[in-house]
């Protein structure tokens, strides 16, 4: 039933000498209630992350309260796996001129100090004259003090910065959320922490907003080429939602069938799971047939009065045969018919006309519009199976599940 089966098989053989790493992908969606000054001036941001080995920046964005920033990287998974995200301020001339009022003055020189001329020593006539008479005291001439301003620090987005520009940082250390993104699409957010610049040379350690990040973690798929692995957060995302889509039993109920596997008409109980039109034993409830609808090209109502049906899955009319040959419908009441490439079929009844209508609604909702079911998705789902240790999701109602087109 598994289109993957012997593949899958083949790869756990070789996985247990195959070395392989598992990846994790972040995507940064922005910054939320940002709490700085900030400049009426368009001022630019970049967010960097650097895991020890690498440091990745983004493109520029405008700096706001909340604002998007929408980028992912793609990390390595290792058992220390530890990363930080820093915000930095593109250092424009109002930025610069923010920094300049925010740095102290010089401290001014110290005052000179004038001393009195030298007192003359008198010569012969202080000889003549007697003794010479006592010193006086010697006085210094210093100069008025001019008071210095007294400096205060603006309270402006510059008091939050380094002098490189950088304003806060985040840390994540991966283990500690590793359990939440496996395989799964985790969203979080982390503080920002900035340093606020104080008087003096000292600062303090403040939270000035939030940054927002998706994270997923891919484990490790020994045997699985790179080239198709999933390549960003996106193809991860939707490469599990179309595995669980061809998971989902969409209907069941009783036709008699002839071709495929019945070379003359047989009642048999079938399921559409996901892409595939599954028969089981009555009495050992096995699976013992299976009809991949992804092949066919048409569902054909042999009660239907047009000589035509239209086909989605190669967008052309195909032609019905028996009409054309007979002059009118053909085929036994309440009969419909899956059309596949080569002019091959297998035609189908049903016991009332409500359940053969059931029945069209389903394989025309399925038939032309059937996600892809990527290798690397249908080894992870058949992994989360094995540890959770249930069977696979069968959703089985009164009616049918119409399926959708996994977007």
């Amino acid at each position: 039933m598994n289109e993957y089966s012997k593949q899958i098989k083949e790869l756990r053989a070789q996985e247990k000498s195959g070395k392989a790493h598992g990846k994790v992908f972040v995507k940064v969606l922005g910054l939320k209630n940002v709490n700085v000054p900030i400049p009426q001036q368009s001022t630019v941001m970049t967010c960097t992350l650097n895991n020890g080995i690498h440091f990745v920046t983004t493109p520029e964005c405008r700096l706001g309260k909340d604002c998007p920033v929408d980028q992912e990287f793609e990390l390595i998974e290792h058992s220390k796996l530890e990363f930080t995200l820093t915000i930095k301020i593109r250092r424009d001339p109002h930025i610069m001129a923010q920094l300049k009022a925010n740095s102290p003055p010089p401290p001014p020189p110290p005052p000179a100090v004038q001393a009195p001329p030298p007192a003359s020593k008198g010569g012969m006539r202080s000889f003549f004259l007697g003794s010479s008479p006592k010193k006086a005291p010697r006085i210094l001439l210093q100069p008025a003090r001019t008071p210095v301003p007294v400096f205060r620090l603006q309270e402006n987005l510059a008091r939050y910065l380094k002098p490189d520009g950088v304003l806060a940082r985040a840390f994540i250390s991966f283990k500690d959320i590793a359990g939440r993104c496996d395989t799964r699409l985790f969203e979080t957010s982390y503080p920002l922490i900035a340093q606020k610049i104080q008087l003096g040379t000292t600062s303090k350690t403040v939270q000035v907003g939030d940054i927002v990040l998706q994270i997923f973690r891919l484990p490790p798929l020994p045997g699985i080429p790179s080239n198709q692995l999933p390549q960003s957060l996106e193809e991860c995302h939707r490469g599990l939602r179309h595995i669980n889509w061809h998971k989902v039993t969409y209907f069941e109920g009783t036709l008699t069938q002839n071709g495929g596997d019945c070379m003359s008409w047989r009642r048999r109980h079938l399921r559409v799971i996901g892409a595939n039109l599954v028969a089981y034993n009555d009495v050992t409830k096995r699976a013992i047939a299976t009809i991949e609808l992804k092949k066919a090209i048409a569902v054909e109502d042999d009660q239907e009065r047009p000589a035509t049906a239209f086909s989605p899955a190669s967008d052309v009319t195909v032609s019905n045969r028996f009409a054309d040959d007979y002059g009118g419908p053909y085929g036994v009441e309440r009969s419909f018919r899956l059309i596949f490439p080569r002019k091959q079929e297998i035609t189908f009844f049903a016991d009332t006309d409500e359940e053969k209508s059931k029945w069209l609604e389903v394989l025309r909702a399925l038939v032309g519009h059937i996600p892809p079911n990527p290798l690397w998705a249908e080894m992870v789902w058949q992994r989360q199976e094995e540890l959770a240790r249930q069977p696979g999701t069968a959703v089985v109602g009164a009616g049918p599940l119409v399926p959708r087109p996994a977007s």
